[in-house]
């Protein structure tokens, strides 16, 4: 098995299992006043301040949820819900994850004015439109850090200052699931006011993510427990939590294998395979690999080279199930032949130069094999 659907998710490391297991026998309700509870807390504790080292922030300022979905979604609805006194304009792009895209849609239907941003050819933002969107009434501006499909880098260390001048009321919010643990999430020097992760994509276990905030004081979704300063009530996940930090404190953050098994798998494709694009080649976190193969269906790739243990997707798993287009490439400008056939291909620390090789070559095979037939 050639596994290379990192950005979908991870397969969970040791250290994340061996936490995990950890938890199991430290069954205590962090909120227990017990040995057994305070224990719980501890360990919690000792996640959060490894997370919080790594954005360099206070580990207080560190909230677990339930996945960067709930973090997104709160987020979003907990910052335009805080601020809707002092405004109803909100600021977000065409290329960002569904969980944020969906909320932002939501607000509009509330009579929240939202503007979308739209990407170049490269999948990046222009700041210059930013800057011409935003009002003294702006209250949220929401700008991933790197995209899902195509792993382009967004400019969001330019953002702060523009919206200083401009907008004062405003909070900046960075979806950072696809960029924490891999490379630099400095939140400190963006000014970022929210910032969203999570367990899953960095060798942790699914169903647990976490928020940065610089002001707790953002409208919570949930209500009903005093967890977390009431910003994230309910019990939380020690399991998922204890294995997000340990997964967390084995990242290599910058390191260049990602961004040099992204090359050479451009390399080897552009010299066997023709007719192919590769989609957000700009400012790129090299974790991410979009390719259109032109004249043929994703879809059809994707089971084809499944069918010989390569595994890869045709874009954000949390629509995998859609039949619309990828609403990343269509804001990209693609035509309708280059969505059809875009394939996702994502690595991680653990993808070896071999596996790259060889993807590379049933890539070629099973492309030839398909357009031969179409």
């Amino acid at each position: 098995m050639i596994y290379l659907d990192n950005a979908a998710t991870t397969k969970p490391c040791k250290a994340a299992v061996d936490a995990m297991i950890k938890a199991a026998e430290c069954f205590g309700n962090p909120s227990s006043l017990h040995g057994l509870g305070l224990e719980a807390e501890k360990l919690i504790n000792n996640s959060r301040e490894t997370i919080a080292k790594i954005l360099g922030v206070d580990k207080r300022s560190v909230y677990f949820t339930s996945g960067g979905t709930e973090a997104n979604n709160t987020a979003v609805f907990g910052a335009a819900y805080g601020k809707m006194r002092l405004g109803s304009h909100i600021i977000t792009t065409k290329i960002e994850h569904p969980s944020v895209i969906e909320a932002f849609r939501k607000l509009e239907t509330e009579d929240f004015d939202v503007t979308w941003l739209t990407p170049d050819k490269d999948g990046i933002i222009s700041l210059d439109e930013l800057n011409d969107a935003l009002r003294p009434d702006t209250t949220l501006v929401s700008v991933m850090h790197v995209n899902n499909e195509t792993g382009a880098i967004q400019p969001v260390d330019k953002i702060k200052p523009l919206i200083k001048r401009k907008s004062p009321w405003a909070l900046l919010h960075c979806d950072c699931v696809q960029s924490f643990g891999k490379i630099s999430v400095p939140v400190k020097k963006w000014g970022a006011d929210i910032v969203t992760i999570s367990a899953h994509k960095i060798g942790g276990f699914k169903g647990v993510g976490a928020m940065y905030l610089s002001d707790p004081k953002i409208k919570p979704l949930l209500y009903g427990g005093e967890q977390q300063n009431e910003v994230r009530p309910g019990t939380e996940n020690v399991g998922g939590i204890l294995a997000f930090g340990a997964a967390a404190a084995e990242c290599k953050i910058d390191s260049p294998h990602m961004s040099n098994m992204r090359a050479r798998m451009i390399a080897r494709l552009t010299e066997t395979v023709p007719d192919i694009l590769i989609n957000g080649n700009g400012n790129n976190s090299g974790s991410v690999l979009n390719v259109s193969f032109l004249g043929i269906k994703a879809e059809i790739l994707l089971h084809s080279l499944e069918a010989r243990g390569v595994y890869v997707s045709t874009g954000s798993a949390c629509s995998s199930h859609k039949p619309q287009p990828s609403h990343v490439l269509t804001a990209m400008g693609l035509d309708k032949k280059a969505i059809n056939g875009a394939v996702r291909i994502s690595f991680n620390e653990n993808t070896t130069e071999d596996e790259v090789e060889e993807a590379a070559e049933i890539f070629a095979a099973e492309v030839s094999n398909i357009r031969r037939y179409m």
